[in-house]
């Protein structure tokens, strides 16, 4: 079922108090007043849809080089990904993220930013595995990209 998902974030629940209460207070302006509150943050999500824009605009002129290409294949094979999506997904996410940076060619920076979100729900699961699915993503990574 996962695998219909081209990335997947994991999600925690916060654990510092001050950051909770935050939260809390921010759901209750919401709650209170959801037009001021949206009014609020219009020119921080304004400027962030703009970037988006720019970036899709942009995002035909990004280039991948063939050798990142290559290592994110590497990962996925060694990380027994089954089938493509993986591969496709890490690739065009690379992309993407270079292209909403302002850049034309991606960097293993790049990649390592978004390899993670692409393949650890692609990973089988073991049960008796103590390590994180991000983790040993990472961890290929590090050991492909050394």
């Amino acid at each position: 079922m996962l695998d219909r998902f081209g990335m997947h974030a994991m999600i925690r629940t916060e654990r510092d108090p001050d950051l909770r209460v935050q939260i809390v207070d921010s759901c209750q302006k919401f709650a209170d007043d959801p037009k001021g509150f949206r009014k609020e943050f219009l020119e921080d999500n304004q400027e962030f849809a703009n970037q988006i824009i720019v970036a899709r605009a942009n995002l035909s002129k990004v280039k991948i080089p063939e050798g990142l290409t290559r290592k994110i294949s590497i990962i996925c094979s060694t990380l027994n990904v089954d089938g493509l999506r993986g591969d496709i997904v890490t690739n065009r996410a690379a992309r993407a993220f270079c292209a909403f940076d302002g850049r034309t060619e991606v960097t293993d920076d790049d990649v390592k930013k978004v390899v993670s979100l692409c393949l650890r729900h692609r990973l089988r699961k073991d049960i008796l595995d103590t390590m994180d699915n991000g983790d040993k993503v990472m961890a290929t990574y590090e050991t492909v990209f050394e």
